[in-house]
């Protein structure tokens, strides 16, 4: 058997991974090599235990790379997404200043790559419950959503125990 140093950076983000996909590290490293089976599952675990995303500074820059990975590679959906919530239409008829003026309320700041933006001044529960609604409907599994909650700090916002279904 060989063995390999990782640095710590390196060895969290394999645990992470590795507890996201419920398989020993060993096997995640292997899958990601191509010399065990494949992993299945989201590309987004991969996003969030990368260099890029855990290099963020803090969880306001997290958030919005997460928003920005999701519109990037789900962009139909991510935007029948955010067409469907119901301050959608609100802003349709409103002045340039208008928007402006609420854009500066909210402490809104622009998803990259896209031309949506992100309200900033909402809290904790509220973005928790954005995240999870969106990555629910964009088809990601609930071990990788519950993964995204941690990576984005929100976990101690999200409400425990059972939640009601639409019958």
């Amino acid at each position: 058997m060989k063995h390999v140093a990782l640095s710590e950076e390196a060895y969290a983000a394999l645990q992470r991974l590795a507890a996201a996909k419920n398989l020993p590290p060993e096997e995640v490293l292997a899958a990601l090599l191509g010399a065990g089976k494949p992993l299945s599952g989201d590309q987004l675990l991969f996003f969030l235990v990368s260099a890029e995303f855990t290099a963020l500074p803090d969880r306001t820059e997290r958030y919005l790379a997460l928003l920005a990975w999701a519109a990037r590679h789900y962009a139909c959906d991510f935007a029948d997404f955010i067409a469907h919530q119901e301050s959608a239409r609100r802003y349709l008829m409103l002045t340039r200043e208008a928007v402006n003026g609420i854009r500066a309320h909210n402490h809104a700041r622009q998803i990259d790559g896209t031309p949506f933006w992100a309200v900033m001044s909402i809290d904790d529960a509220s973005k928790a419950r954005f995240v999870r609604r969106l990555l629910e409907f964009i088809g990601c599994h609930d071990e990788t959503v519950a993964q995204a909650i941690r990576a984005l700090g929100l976990e101690r916002a999200e409400p425990h125990g059972f939640r009601l279904l639409a019958g």
